[in-house]
């Protein structure tokens, strides 16, 4: 008599749990039951391509870490090579103190390494400050523990003021992190800085932010050398897909064939009867599942709770991930008359202005700006100020309109708009993340059967959600062999 065939079950149809589908279904082989089950109606998670007019936008993540590059072999593999698009390479610019300016070269993610190209868009007293900051005489020498973390708003206005936090910081990692500087650390959002800062203290060397901030630009600088010297074309820091993450998420349902239960989310998780090895899954609409496994792919609170019975300390560690909520209006216009020529703007926090940033995506994407007229995307809400988020789409829609037309000019009225909100769709990576991920870790290896992955766990970019949910599903073929 033959065994019965192994099933997983995978709770959450975003990118993480799909490309766990995936994972699974290549190492377990066509004959194992997959199933992905999922409180929305749609699979792709964060991952929203919309049909407009003039071809397919995005509302969700809009492109991922060109750089990556086990993501593009990742996307290739899926045999979606030829889908993959670059940036115009137009320039970015930045809102504040009342004022557009060029994006400054001088900074890592805003903290800056001199004042160089921050005139105007800081005090003179803030730029004096800045080039002051590794002085011994000028500026207290700065404190700093190997493999420790803090909070980087905290961090940047020890060293040169609010200002710069507001005007620089901020305004960089508000797209991606939905929230301000002071709500996050430093290690898990600028790593690239904290690991500069414990090379120079294991050295032995005076420390400072402007010192280690200008050595990660140097090293940028001589990674492009090389690479220029060798013939290598530098990868673009930006890719997406020509038709749309629809591509990317509707392979991997082709190719992981799972059983999808969509409107249906998981409701509890518990170990199968003493002696019989496997997990009892419960669905919301009150079935159980006897699963031999399960891959957790949901949003860390939901993760959390649903290890309650099987990991309990990984339970209270992953469901104390706080999560920031935010909104994008998708505005599609017939013209792109008086649109300016660059590639979107980023605004200070302390700006008079609603939204936290605008996209150009049809001057940033050359794909979408063949098409004719403009595609223009704002950006709002942050980690604990998200009263915009909750607005009606009409009043939402006329603050977009009125801060694109105060910073450019641009008074187009759009022919369809889009609005997407993102409830709970970035986790807040406190200082300490790293630390708290690597307890629950180790709480979930000794976990049988069990994997868990998401945005909340190492990070939001696409690139990272991708190696995780490879990491789970190769737990999960290890347990299962």
């Amino acid at each position: 008599m033959s065994a019965a065939p192994l099933t997983v079950v995978i709770a959450g149809a975003g990118l993480t749990g799909l490309v766990a589908a995936h994972q699974l279904r290549r190492g377990l082989g066509p004959g194992a039951r997959i199933i992905v089950a999922d409180p929305a109606d749609r699979v792709g998670g964060k991952l929203r391509t919309v049909d407009v007019d003039g071809g397919p936008i995005e509302v969700g993540a809009e492109a991922y870490l060109g750089f990556r590059q086990d993501a593009t072999d990742f996307f290739t593999e899926l045999g979606l090579a030829d889908e993959l698009v670059e940036p115009s390479g137009l320039p970015s610019m930045i809102f504040a103190a009342d004022e557009l300016r060029s994006m400054p070269r001088t900074t890592v993610m805003g903290v800056p390494a001199t004042s160089e190209g921050l005139h105007g868009l800081l005090s003179e007293a803030t730029c004096t400050r800045i080039d002051a900051e590794a002085d011994p005489q000028s500026t207290a020498p700065m404190h700093w523990v190997q493999g420790d973390d803090v909070n980087l708003g905290q961090l940047v206005e020890s060293r040169f003021g609010e200002e710069v936090v507001d005007h620089l910081v901020s305004p960089l990692l508000g797209g991606v992190y939905s929230s301000s500087a002071w709500d996050l650390g430093l290690r898990a959002t600028v790593p690239q800085l904290a690991a500069m800062l414990d090379t120079m203290t294991a050295a032995g060397e005076p420390i400072s932010l402007t010192t280690a901030a200008q050595r990660v630009l140097d090293q940028r600088r001589e990674a492009n050398e090389a690479r220029l010297a060798s013939g290598t074309v530098a990868a673009p820091i930006f890719r997406t897909f020509r038709s749309g993450y629809r591509t990317v998420y509707d392979r991997l349902v082709e190719l992981s064939a799972p059983e999808l239960e969509l409107g249906t989310g998981v409701d509890a998780v518990a170990d199968a009867a003493a002696g019989t090895a496997g997990k009892d899954v419960t669905l919301s609409d009150g079935r159980v599942i006897r699963a031999d496994a399960v891959v957790l792919a949901a949003p860390a609170p939901t993760t959390g709770a649903l290890l309650s019975n099987v990991a309990p300390e990984a339970s209270d560690i992953i469901g104390g991930i706080e999560l920031a909520s935010s909104a994008v209006v998708a505005m599609c216009f017939d013209t792109d008359e008086g649109l300016p020529e660059y590639s979107g703007i980023l605004i200070a926090a302390d700006a008079d202005v609603d939204a936290k940033a605008f996209t150009f995506s049809s001057r940033k994407w050359p794909h979408l700006g063949e098409r004719g007229g403009a595609v223009v995307r704002g950006s709002f809400g942050r980690f604990r100020d998200d009263e915009l988020v909750h607005l009606p789409d009409e009043e939402l829609t006329a603050k977009a309109l009125a801060d694109l037309k105060s910073l450019t000019g641009f008074d187009a009225q759009p022919a369809e708009v889009v609005v997407q909100r993102w409830w709970g769709g970035i986790p807040r990576y406190d200082a300490g993340h790293g630390d708290l991920m690597r307890f629950a870790d180790a709480a979930l290896d000794v976990a049988p059967r069990v994997a868990a992955a998401g945005a909340w766990h190492r990070g939001p970019g696409i690139p990272a959600c991708i190696a995780d949910a490879k990491a789970a599903a190769a737990k999960i073929i290890g347990d299962l062999a």
